[in-house]
């Protein structure tokens, strides 16, 4: 029971928006607190909790919780406060760590996860899709079936771009969508890449195009290019060697980009292109605009940080003095919980990336595309708290682990 309710945990983790309770208590959270209830039960049949499977890492995220808490004692002590200290906790402790214990007690292998992402994505890809033709061509909505889009329950509502419904899939608006999108994304390359399937793989790139067309997000659509770039770039350094084909390849990527920005100067499409370059250069101005907005709220997070650098404002903070927030997980935390909190977080992400950097080779370009966009897309959302991010962290690690044993098993015959 306990297995199907981890399993449940992770397929519908990037489901923020579908079947959610109310602005809290998204699905995510009540599979969570019910497997929670299980383990919780399951321990006390045992009669002991084991501790073995905290890495040293971990201690970064314990650290980082203390904080949380202790900037809540010393910050404004506001409702909101204590619901963001909660949030914090969730993540660290349910998604995090709970997480752990479960794959720890269970023997539940990277396999087995990376598979249940693999159909999370695949269900996540066909309702993008589904609903984008739906809202666009028939008029019909398959997110009104599942989401209370009142702005309390679901704050997505269909925002459009070149005539088009842009689309949110199960999560909250286009850009959460991309972000969990672009997590899972990589965790099933990772899962095909074990399985050897040459087909799905094709397939799978080619729904990944779709759905990223439909969702129409600036950062899912850049960040996954950046991605790719740093992961070609990261593995010819190792290597030391570039082919003439992939020279060729490299080039013909660039004259394509070239040709269609000199295309689209001259058709419809232009103003479509200027808007998006305009949106990921920050050149939106200072109106109401998505990177207007972000030039604004950093430069507050930045001012107020200044004013308590150590312990920081308080968790929440940044959205009690204004509901936007500071639209930056990382500014948040440096703001909010001040320098030391933040340092805690830096470090845990830098192990990560470490971790993966020491996978097998086969497996490692999956992991940094998850990795990378996942870490530079906190820049600009503020949400800390969704599971597939956890998720991410955990799998890593789990990775590692079990590259680390193989290794050394190999090593020892």
């Amino acid at each position: 029971m306990i297995k199907v309710l981890f399993y449940l945990f992770i397929f519908f983790a990037p489901f923020t928006s579908f079947f959610a309770i109310s602005g809290w208590l998204r699905l995510p959270v009540v599979i969570n607190q019910l497997l929670l209830i299980g383990v919780i039960v399951m321990i006390l049949q045992k009669g002991r909790l084991k501790v073995k499977w905290i890495v040293k890492e971990d201690l970064y995220l314990i650290g980082f919780l203390i904080l949380v808490w202790l900037s809540f004692l010393l910050g404004y002590k506001e409702q909101r406060s204590f619901n963001h200290a909660l949030a914090y906790t969730n993540g660290v402790l349910f998604y995090f760590f709970l997480s752990k214990y479960v794959i720890t007690s269970l023997k539940i292998s990277g396999f087995e996860i990376s598979k249940i992402i693999f159909w999370s994505f695949l269900t996540s890809s066909f309702i993008i899709l589904a609903d984008f033709i739906g809202k666009n061509y028939f008029n019909y909505s398959i997110r009104d079936l599942f989401s209370n889009v009142d702005g309390v329950t679901s704050n997505m509502d269909y925002f459009i771009r070149a005539n088009m419904f842009r689309v949110g899939g199960v999560a909250e608006e286009p850009g959460h969508m991309a972000l969990f999108y672009n997590i899972y994304f990589g965790i099933s390359l990772y899962y095909l890449q074990m399985l050897q399937s040459k087909v799905k793989f094709v397939f799978v790139i080619a729904l990944f195009i779709l759905a990223q067309f439909a969702m129409f997000s600036n950062a899912g659509i850049v960040l996954s290019l950046v991605a790719v770039g740093l992961i070609f770039i990261f593995d010819k350094l190792n290597n030391s060697k570039l082919s003439i084909k992939e020279i060729l390849s490299i080039l013909l990527i660039g004259f394509s980009f070239f040709l269609i920005i000199l295309l689209t100067r001259f058709n419809e499409y232009s103003k479509i292109f200027e808007t998006f370059i305009d949106k990921i250069m920050f050149n939106e101005g200072q109106g109401y605009s998505s990177s207007g907005a972000r030039l604004h709220q950093w430069l507050r997070a930045l001012t107020n940080f200044i004013k308590h650098p150590v312990f920081g404002n308080g968790p929440g903070y940044g959205v009690q003095e204004d509901k936007e927030g500071y639209l930056s997980v990382y500014l948040t935390i440096l703001s909010d919980l001040g320098i030391i909190a933040f340092l805690f977080f830096i470090a845990f992400l830098w192990s990560i990336i470490v971790k993966a950097s020491k996978s097998n080779r086969k497996i490692r370009s999956f992991l940094f595309f998850s990795i990378i966009t996942a870490f530079l897309h906190l820049f600009i959302i503020a949400d800390f708290y969704n599971a597939p991010l956890w998720i991410l962290f955990v799998f890593v690690q789990l990775v590692y682990l079990e590259n680390k044993i193989s290794f050394f098993s190999l090593k020892n015959k």
